[in-house]
């Protein structure tokens, strides 16, 4: 019996470490290809997109070394939520407006944010172990990824039903996966029993990622990558 026991929480890390370490390499790449379009495109929401791709990849590799380094203390799961949650947030932030102005504060607000939040990493040991009121401090901060990423979906597939590009449906199917995958760890606050609905959304966000990165991989026009459709923003006048 207590050998299945020993396996069973084997198997889990394993999946866990697996998942962890797709999250940082996937996210790492589409940093990287992102900057690299940023350098031939000078668009700001490029760079929006590789600052915050690269601040979840190091979300993902902190929370590997965190689970699997006893001999360090790192209580990464206040740098993972809170870094998770602005980088996804200044996504949506980049998509509202195309304005020149507005990204470069956009870039800016982002590039504080970064460094408060590499700050915050450094931190982590002298944070405390467990969040105050965990249900629901974990909820709401799961909760706020969740809903980021269900309304970046909403915008790409208006973009979809728009210009039906092959882009804009991965983008808006990848964002849509990752709001599921968010969404599905939820219950495991509330109970026990419900580690394994929270291992499912691990592996659809992960799948979400995955097609985030066929979506920028496969774009090669990086000013297409960073424009927003016209109809969305500036709507024609009938008048």
């Amino acid at each position: 019996m207590n050998q299945n026991v020993c396996l069973v929480a084997i198997d889990d890390n394993l999946i866990a470490n697996i998942l962890a370490i797709t999250l940082f390499f996937a996210s790492l790449f589409i940093s990287l290809r992102a900057f690299s379009l940023y350098i031939r495109a000078r668009t700001p929401r490029l760079l929006v997109l590789g600052l915050s791709m690269g601040m979840i990849a190091l979300t993902a590799i902190a929370s590997y070394i965190g689970d699997n380094v006893t001999t360090l203390t790192f209580n990464v799961k206040w740098f993972q939520y809170i870094a998770q949650t602005i980088s996804f947030l200044f996504i949506l932030l980049s998509l509202l407006r195309s304005t020149e102005d507005y990204q470069r504060k956009i870039v800016r607000w982002q590039i504080i944010a970064s460094v408060l939040l590499v700050l915050l990493l450094v931190l982590t040991p002298f944070l405390p172990k467990d969040f105050p009121d965990p249900a629901v401090t974990k909820t709401l901060l799961s909760g706020s990824r969740a809903v980021i990423c269900i309304i970046i979906f909403f915008y790409y597939w208006i973009a979809f039903t728009t210009k039906e590009t092959s882009f804009s449906f991965l983008m808006s199917a990848a964002f849509l996966l990752i709001s599921f995958g968010y969404w599905m760890a939820i219950p495991k606050y509330f109970g026990p029993g419900m580690e394994q609905v929270d291992q499912v959304g691990d592996i659809v966000r992960t799948c979400g990622i995955l097609v985030l990165l066929i979506a920028v991989s496969l774009r090669r026009n990086p000013a297409k990558l960073g424009r927003v459709p016209l109809q969305l923003e500036n709507p024609p006048s009938h008048a």
